[in-house]
């Protein structure tokens, strides 16, 4: 399920980005100031957590940062490659986010759940090259 809905994402992040209007380099800046302080406010509310908890808050926070600003940049000089960088970036968080979920498993299990999050990440990735082509 998550693997369609990864891909359904992507698919739609190229054909949607692919239509947008670049944005200014004012903007952009901008922007790209305003995510880095909603980062850093997302980051202090992982404050009362601790150990795999916090792992998991600091996974999320991280993740979505990245892709923000990958898409960020997608958006301010809009290219198959940019569009690409994207969707990497939310194959990368979304397999990261889901390594951390491992952890909370027992053992036995925590090595296959590895192995299918990392599965998925490589098919978003294929997808995403795909897609770029």
């Amino acid at each position: 399920m998550r693997k369609r809905l990864c891909i359904a994402m992507i698919v739609a992040l190229a054909a949607f980005g692919a239509a947008a209007a670049p944005l200014s380099r004012d903007d952009y800046k901008a922007e790209r100031k305003r995510l880095d302080t909603e980062a850093q406010a997302e980051r202090k509310k992982c404050g009362p957590f601790y150990g795999e908890r916090l792992d998991l808050c600091v996974a999320r926070v991280k993740g979505e940062a990245r892709v923000a600003r990958a898409e960020l940049e997608a958006a301010y000089k809009p290219s198959p490659r940019a569009f690409y960088n994207a969707a990497l970036a939310r194959a990368r968080a979304t397999e990261a986010f889901e390594i951390e979920e491992c952890q909370e498993k027992p053992r036995g299990l925590r090595p296959d759940c590895v192995r299918e999050a990392k599965a998925v990440r490589l098919d978003s990735e294929a997808e995403a090259l795909r897609t770029m082509r």
